[in-house]
């Protein structure tokens, strides 16, 4: 049984009373590092209730706080990085009585010591992995009332996540590890196949591809937008994640508009040289620059992803990030303080500052939780919320996105969140 206690909105109490209802042999929990106090709170709970009852915790927290979390929850297993081949293992041991040892990415207790045998290994086989779309439930997602995607704006409340490949093997020292550094894709033809049958199935009308970098491969790229655009399932297309933006050329643009992108997101973080090249992103700004500002002409729907608050940063560099955002021609933009994760490299940078990030709770991807620039923080605050009055407050912006962005009860949310933004700290909608 799978329960989103995040999209329905449940406390943990009652997640932990509907999933002993369910009379479990194992209890995963799987959390964001924004969603950490919750998920812990939800393993208390099952312990307290069925203490005999094995509880695994994986996911995106898990993974960057490492096997040391054992220590600061009732958890008795942490499932790390790629976690479906260790996961399975695991059941399997515990059926069977014997094995934990050898398990490759799990993290457990023995005789007061925590033991863990190293990161799994890549899973190669991607098309081995399939997701049971019928115990997910698609349609309990479907509503423009709620945030239900990435994607802030939206061609219809009917939309899924799907991911074509894995791993990224550019070494940025902000991002996680996940999926590690080993690009894996799913094959093209498989993945066109469940876009039509979710199409068919559920009636989905939008997809949003969330893969850690879909243009690693340009050709790669290229070759599933043609595909998309040859058997025309008639669904939208939306790039929320970020693409590489020095890694786009006019073909691909061009082939995005035949594939019916609308939306296309693109990672520039910082347009500081000096940074860039620090956090090892080492991005052609003027090559993004001429991507952003070319899909943005061609009518769709596009954005960056950019930080302030780097280790170091200056005011200047920040502002430089500031007005390369307004001086491009894309329709939206967001203003990003950096958020030192537990298991980046920048929080792994020494060790007082990775036991610090360890202690810290962390909010929403709106609010300061460490500032590791130059400046300080009141001013790193003032900052941010002049950036969203200065990109979003300009004339010319705002009649493209009119022009161009779908008009609908999402585009009024994001409309209000961005007006919030310019004035306070934090927004979650």
């Amino acid at each position: 049984m799978i329960m989103d206690g995040r999209r329905r909105r449940l406390a943990a109490k009652e997640l932990v009373r509907r999933g002993l209802e369910f009379k479990p042999d194992l209890v995963g929990v799987t959390a964001m590092t924004f969603e950490a106090r919750p998920a812990l709170e939800l393993i208390e709970g099952f312990k307290a209730e069925a203490p005999e009852l094995p509880v695994v915790m994986g996911g995106p927290h898990a993974t960057g706080f490492g096997p040391d979390l054992l220590s600061r929850c009732r958890a008795d297993y942490l499932v790390l990085g790629e976690g479906e081949r260790t996961l399975v293992s695991l059941a399997d041991a515990l059926e069977g009585g014997t094995g934990l040892e050898d398990i490759k990415g799990l993290a457990r207790r023995e005789g007061g010591e925590i033991r863990y045998p190293g990161p799994p290994d890549p899973i190669e086989e991607m098309d081995s992995l399939e997701v049971d779309w019928e115990e997910l439930d698609p349609a309990a997602y479907f509503s423009f009332w709620t945030r239900n995607a990435m994607n802030t704006v939206a061609r219809s409340q009917r939309r899924l996540p799907l991911f074509f490949s894995r791993g990224c093997p550019f070494a940025c020292t902000y991002c996680h590890q996940i999926f590690g550094r080993r690009h894996r894709r799913f094959g093209l033809e498989k993945k066109i196949e469940e876009m039509m049958m979710l199409r068919d199935r559920w009636r989905v009308r939008e997809f949003e591809i969330i893969d850690d970098n879909f243009n690693v491969s340009l050709d790669h790229a290229k070759d599933a937008l043609r595909l998309i655009a040859k058997q025309k399932p008639g669904t939208w297309i939306a790039f929320a994640n970020g693409l590489r933006a020095d890694r786009v050329d006019e073909e691909l643009i061009e082939l995005m508009l035949s594939a019916r992108v609308y939306r296309a997101d693109y990672a520039i973080e910082s347009a500081s040289p000096r940074i860039q090249n620090m956090i090892r992103k080492k991005l052609d700004l003027e090559r993004a620059r001429q991507a952003v500002n070319r899909t943005a002409q061609s009518g769709i729907v596009t954005g960056t992803y950019n930080m302030l608050g780097f280790p170091g940063e200056t005011i200047d560099e920040m502002k430089k990030t500031i007005e390369f955002a307004i001086s491009l021609k894309n329709h939206i933009a967001s203003f990003f303080q950096l958020m030192p994760f537990p298991g980046t490299e920048i929080a792994e940078a020494n060790p007082q500052l990775a036991r610090e990030v360890r202690e810290l709770e962390f909010g929403d991807a709106s609010a300061m939780v460490k500032n590791l620039s130059a400046v300080n923080d009141r001013t790193l605050k003032k900052l941010r919320k002049q950036a969203y009055r200065k990109f979003y407050f300009e004339p010319s912006r705002m009649a493209r996105i009119i022009k161009h962005a779908p008009k609908n009860a999402r585009l009024l949310a994001a409309a209000a969140a961005v007006a919030r933004l310019s004035v306070q700290e934090r927004v979650n909608y």
